[in-house]
């Protein structure tokens, strides 16, 4: 579940091989060599119908199809397969063979590109935040929340939006939902009054739908169902208005923006209908997608397998999924469900942002739910929380937000800043990880961004490295780097001391050793920035360089820096930035002529707009 994270498997495919994960949980298989041939295979049509099998002997062969459980294969039933090939390595093959089935499927990345609950800071209530079946001492859950907004607006964290989990509606047999809808003993004045008061869109939780819930018309609802009374559940069927009405009362009365579909693993897996009906799966998802479009929401898919996953190429609205176990595990467990990197290339590929769930911004929630435990590292949280390009979201007491902590992820508006692509595990370590039966040697992730387009020279790279259990010489091409960009040369420096550069081109690596990168704390971690390094030419021969922004875990993004220019005569250039209205910041640049790195304080304009220019002789920046 979760995207496939939680299930995902590698290894060495010989005449030994006894295990590769297949059926109902399975889903792409990526097959690979040490010289970057990757084959990439999985379902192109009706993905919730069809699976891989793996022959039960060892290094048997493996085969698609229709799922076995499907019966009767309906007339004029079609499916089909894709094996892609790449030459450049694990992450560009995935990246490609998600791009061609979203390019089939005329998937674009419009409505993820716009939706508020991933590109701004939101508040979270789902397992492992301190209000998930939990309020404050002596208040119920309205009471509460009025007194979360409250307090988030006096200590000016500019959180976007509110998600509200699954305490807040009916639950019926089996534990599923009855009713959609607020309950009063949680909402005594209801959801659109608590909307009225608070004034911040939401995102709201769902799960599998219970044998006895009120909209079925076996049970006097208006809606078609169908209903599976050995497993207790059931599940929306026809072309009825089920999830126009359903969203359309929730977004006009609740002020929701973001569904959340959770459970889907246990909707599919434990509904009898869903396997056997070769077209209902689709069917269920494709209906409420079309509705979710009707009423302008996006839906974020949680506890969803692999099949789910691929079947979101054909929805728009599908913006977002949870790839990660529940924060709770981390809390309680002591299980590292922060480590993201393999699934978050899957979701990536498939035009989807990756979410890493609720986090606490500080180690102490003192009277939290889960034990008393404690957050042994809020920095990790948040860093790759943002660098995953899916919602961040703080999910903390009142009086117990870190604010400074949680506005490296953003600009003062909430406005989270982002890399191009989620951080994702480094092909070199997927290698190591398959050659290691499966025992991952550790955690080593990069992603970059590019100010101007995509293939602009000026791309900055970002390094993760954690779990160490081998050490590793990282040069450029590690990194994806590739001509003509291998040519450049580039610095990098630890998050923690901007102020030591080293070089790091095809003859000088960087060291992620396993004593220095947590081999005896797994949320202990290591992080380097890398920037290209270039040359004025007038008045003289002089290097210079971009560092970014100071005290961001992004320090260069397309939110913050908009554009650049360089003039023929290439002695100067000049960054255009962008923010909030008289945001006070501050960047860091590299100048040779002017002895090193260099902190710019810069106040943008009342418009949010301002310019670094660097020059041989000054560098500065100024509200534009």
């Amino acid at each position: 579940m979760m995207f496939g994270d939680t299930e995902k498997h590698a290894g060495k495919w010989d005449t030994t091989t006894a295990f590769i994960k297949d059926g109902i949980s399975g889903g792409p298989l990526v097959i690979f060599d040490q010289q970057n041939h990757v084959l990439v295979l999985s379902s192109f049509s009706e993905f919730m119908s069809t699976s891989l099998s793996h022959r039960g002997m060892a290094g048997g062969s493996i085969e698609f199809g229709v799922m076995g459980s499907i019966d009767p294969i309906p007339s004029n039933y079609t499916n089909s397969f894709i094996i892609y090939y790449g030459n450049n390595g694990i992450n560009d093959a995935v990246h490609n063979w998600g791009l061609t089935l979203r390019k089939y499927y005329n998937k674009t990345d419009d409505d993820r590109l716009n939706d508020v609950t991933i590109n701004y800071l939101g508040y979270y209530t789902d397992n492992g935040a301190y209000y998930y079946y939990h309020t404050e001492l002596n208040l119920n859950y309205q009471q509460t929340i009025l007194a979360l907004s409250k307090h988030i607006h006096e200590i000016g964290l500019p959180v976007r939006y509110f998600q509200y989990d699954s305490w807040f509606y009916y639950k019926g047999i089996g534990d599923g939902v009855s009713e959609w809808e607020s309950r009063p003993d949680i909402f005594p004045d209801g959801m659109a009054q608590l909307n009225n008061k608070v004034q911040l869109p939401i995102g709201a939780h769902n799960r599998y739908w219970a044998s006895n819930t009120t909209y079925a018309k076996d049970n006097g609802g208006k809606y078609d169902f169908l209903i599976d009374k050995i497993n207790q559940k059931s599940l929306p069927v026809g072309n009825d208005s089920f999830w126009t009405d359903l969203f359309y009362t929730a977004r006009t009365k609740w002020g929701l923006v973001m569904y959340e579909q959770d459970w889907m693993n246990h909707q599919t897996i434990d509904f009898n209908y869903l396997r056997v009906d070769a077209r209902l799966g689709r069917q269920w998802l494709m209906s409420m997608g079309k509705a979710a479009d009707e009423q302008n929401l996006n839906i974020q898919y949680c506890m969803s397998l692999s099949r789910h996953a691929l079947q979101s190429v054909e929805i728009p609205r599908v913006t977002q999924a949870r790839v990660s176990d529940d924060y709770y595990v981390h809390l309680v467990d002591h299980r590292p469900q922060w480590k993201i990197g393999i699934t978050s290339m899957f979701a990536h590929a498939l035009g989807i942002a990756p979410y890493k769930d609720v986090f606490w911004s500080t180690s102490e929630q003192p009277q939290n739910p889960y034990k008393n435990a404690s957050e042994p590292n809020p920095d990790l949280q948040i860093l790759i929380s943002t660098l995953s390009m899916g919602p961040v979201t703080p999910g903390d007491r009142i009086g117990y937000f870190d604010v400074d902590r949680i506005m490296k992820c953003c600009n003062e508006d909430g406005l989270i800043l982002k890399p191009n692509r989620p951080l994702t595990m480094i092909d070199k370590l997927l290698q190591d990880w398959s050659m290691n039966d499966g025992t991952s040697q550790g955690e080593l992730y990069s992603t970059y961004s590019t100010v101007g387009p995509d293939d602009s020279p000026y791309r900055f790279y970002i390094l993760f490295a954690s779990n160490m259990k081998s050490n590793y010489d990282i040069y450029p091409q590690d990194l994806g780097i590739s001509v003509p960009y291998l040519s450049l040369s580039y610095v990098a420096w630890s998050w923690n001391n901007p102020f030591e550069l080293i070089k790091f081109n095809s003859n000088n690596s960087l060291s992620i050793t396993k004593n220095a990168c947590g081999t005896n704390d797994q949320n202990s971690f290591c992080l380097w920035y890398i920037s290209p390094v270039f040359q004025f030419s007038q008045p003289s021969v002089s290097s210079y360089s971009l560092l970014g922004e100071l005290n961001k875990w992004v320090p260069v993004s397309k939110q913050r820096f908009e554009s650049l220019e360089v003039p023929k005569s290439n002695d100067r250039i000049t960054f255009n930035v962008r923010g909030s209205s008289l945001e006070y910041t501050q960047f860091l640049v590299y100048s040779e002529s002017l002895g090193g790195v260099i902190i710019l304080p810069c106040q943008l304009s009342s418009d949010g707009n301002g310019q670094i220019v660097i020059t041989t002789q000054s560098a500065i920046c100024l509200p534009s």
